[in-house]
């Protein structure tokens, strides 16, 4: 008979038993004790709420069970949280149900099991005569709690925080140098042994500052980077400009250097014929005709026989010897063509009677 009320009964036991870890394990769902003096209960807005109001009941033992003594609403005007008061003996039993009368989530341990210290206060910081630092501040009025001093240079990143903890509410800090800034902050930590694994340490203190030993002004803070600066645009532009404008003045001297390596200088004219561009503009046949115009009527034969007589050479009596000035080139006025005969720079031309000229 025992056996049969085992089988029967067994299954249903189990399947209680997963209900309400499954509402106990419920995620949307914190608690906090806030230093053992209040319990804060909020919830989300999760798929199971479906936007309506849900309503809270806790006891403390066996007692009765109690509404929340105070809702708190979210910003679609259905509640999302209770605060309700912390009491150190007896375990807490939270119950939280929708509208229908429905259990969402359900819990039952002691209210310190979700404690959550308030930050340690009225921190004091000191300088011993060996240049470490006494940090104090008032104990808690309970007990299981880890104090964390953390220290670091002024204008230190935020990963540069060092570590000093201790079961008291009086830490030494040393290896400091008296002549530097220091920053310091505290916080209170529960022991898993004694409060269990959700419990939730302190916020950190506000940041507090510490000078040097002999006085503020002894402080000598690690000066801060100085950011790069930027070149400047003006100079820069110049500077490319000048660069630009010289390799183009190079460019065109090698461009001049290789021109006059492939295409020699042709030799100018004006040198060997006197007057043709600077008077005649290049025209030759006016050129031609000037020259004619100006070159001295020819000799005949006695005159060249006469002129040949007194240049013969004359010997002086006291052995020099003279030299006659050397016969000008003569200018035949006409050619054994008919042509008339110029001679112009040692060239001889002949210009016939229809104007061209036969080299």
């Amino acid at each position: 008979m025992a056996w049969a009320l085992a089988v029967i009964l067994l299954p249903r036991l189990l399947a209680a038993a997963a209900a309400a870890a499954a509402v106990t394990s419920r995620g949307d769902v914190t608690v906090v004790c806030h230093d053992l003096e209040t319990v804060e209960v909020t919830w989300g807005s999760g798929p199971d709420h479906h936007g309506a109001n849900l309503s809270l009941e806790f006891r403390y033992g066996t007692g009765a069970l109690q509404p929340c003594p105070r809702y708190f609403l979210s910003g679609a005007g259905v509640t999302s949280g209770c605060i309700l008061p912390a009491a150190r003996a007896g375990l807490l039993e939270l119950a939280l149900r929708d509208g229908g009368g429905a259990m969402v989530f359900k819990a039952r341990q002691r209210a310190s099991a979700w404690l959550k210290p308030r930050p340690p206060w009225n921190v004091t910081l000191l300088w011993t005569p060996d240049g470490d630092v006494t940090v104090s501040w008032p104990a808690h009025s309970y007990l299981g709690l880890d104090y964390e001093v953390q220290h670091r240079e002024s204008n230190d990143d935020e990963d540069a925080w060092q570590t000093t903890s201790g079961p008291c509410c009086d830490l030494t800090v040393g290896g400091l140098d008296p002549v530097r800034c220091y920053d310091f902050r505290v916080r209170a930590s529960p022991r898993a042994a004694h409060y269990g694994l959700e419990a939730q340490p302190s916020e950190w203190t506000a940041v507090t500052r510490l000078s040097g030993a002999a006085s503020a002004a002894s402080c000598t803070a690690s000066p801060a980077p100085s950011p790069a600066l930027a070149p400047p645009l003006l100079p820069l532009g110049c500077g490319l400009a000048a660069l630009l404008t010289l390799s183009l003045l190079l460019a065109a001297l090698r461009l001049r250097r290789v021109k006059d390596a492939l295409l020699p200088c042709v030799p100018d004219p004006s040198g060997s014929f006197p007057g043709l561009f600077e008077k005649h503009h290049g025209n030759f046949q006016a050129w031609i005709a000037d020259a004619q115009a100006t070159a001295p009527p020819a000799r005949t034969e006695e005159e060249d026989d006469l002129i040949h007589t007194k240049a013969k050479r004359v010997e002086p009596e006291d052995g020099t010897s003279l030299c006659t000035v050397p016969r000008p080139p003569s200018f035949e006025p006409r050619g054994p063509g008919g042509g008339a005969m110029v001679s112009v720079g040692g060239a001889t031309f002949m210009v016939g009677d229809s104007g061209y000229m036969t080299l």
